[in-house]
């Protein structure tokens, strides 16, 4: 008998520290407001500006079946390309060499049934900065004069663009509140107080191929006949998005 009372007041005891810590993680919950009723809502700002700066990379590529031959005249090329953009009022500070490959090219043999070396391809690329807008179609234009024979990946972009995303921002928020003042009004709440932010921001910079030996157009094109094609910068769009959550009652 004096066993199952042992057993009883156990169970008893364990219970009532079950019932304990449920009552304190209750009260913890009101006090830290985990249980709070929330809402969030998205708000969007766009701002267009105008570029200040093109990007362009600019390549040569060489192949000759001697190696040294191959690297040695497109070293010569892209040296004559880099010293006339210099020339150009182009500083060395926007002018950085992003590439160069040596790659050995294989053609199929049918008499053997095996691959042969047939030569080597060399590659050197550099990425511009070109600041004087007015500039960008005839340093297109000479550099491939020069020997430049890849020139892709066009860009505008905005030197300094902080204040164009605070822009964007401010006008992201008070398009989240706008939203927020909406829903009050139809769901019939009240937004008690900010519980969490988040923001994020973009800016749309358009990219372009504008020369290619590879392309058939291209290998017809005279290069000393002034080809200069006509570039417009046109406009960036910066977009800003922030996200509020908020308490409600």
């Amino acid at each position: 008998m004096q066993i199952l009372e042992n057993k009883f007041f156990q169970f008893l005891s364990f219970v009532l520290m079950i019932v304990v810590i449920a009552f304190v993680a209750v009260s913890i919950n009101e006090k830290t407001g985990t249980n709070q009723d929330l809402i969030s809502v998205s708000g969007t700002g766009e701002v267009y500006v105008t570029p200040d700066i093109a990007s362009i990379t600019i390549s040569v590529q060489t192949e000759n079946r001697d190696v040294s031959v191959a690297s040695e005249e497109n070293s010569t090329k892209m040296n004559n390309v880099i010293e006339y953009i210099k020339s150009e009022g182009v500083e060395s500070k926007d002018i950085k060499t992003t590439g160069y490959n040596i790659n050995p090219r294989y053609e199929w043999n049918n008499n053997t049934g095996k691959r042969i070396l047939a030569g080597y391809e060399v590659s050197q690329s550099a990425t511009i900065k070109i600041r004087d807008l007015s500039k960008i179609g005839s340093i297109i234009s000479n550099s491939t004069v020069k020997g430049a024979n890849d020139i892709s990946s066009l860009s505008f972009i905005v030197d300094d663009d902080e204040s164009a995303k605070d822009e964007a921002k401010e006008l992201a928020i008070k398009d989240a509140k706008t939203k927020a003042e909406e829903l009050e009004k139809l769901l019939g709440i009240k937004m008690v107080k900010i519980v969490s932010y988040s923001e994020y921001s973009s800016d749309y910079t358009p990219r372009a191929t504008v020369y290619n030996e590879s392309l058939s157009y291209a290998k017809q094109l005279d290069s000393s006949a002034g080809f200069t094609p006509t570039i417009e910068a046109g406009e960036n769009k910066i977009t800003s998005t922030v996200t509020i959550t908020y308490s409600i009652r």
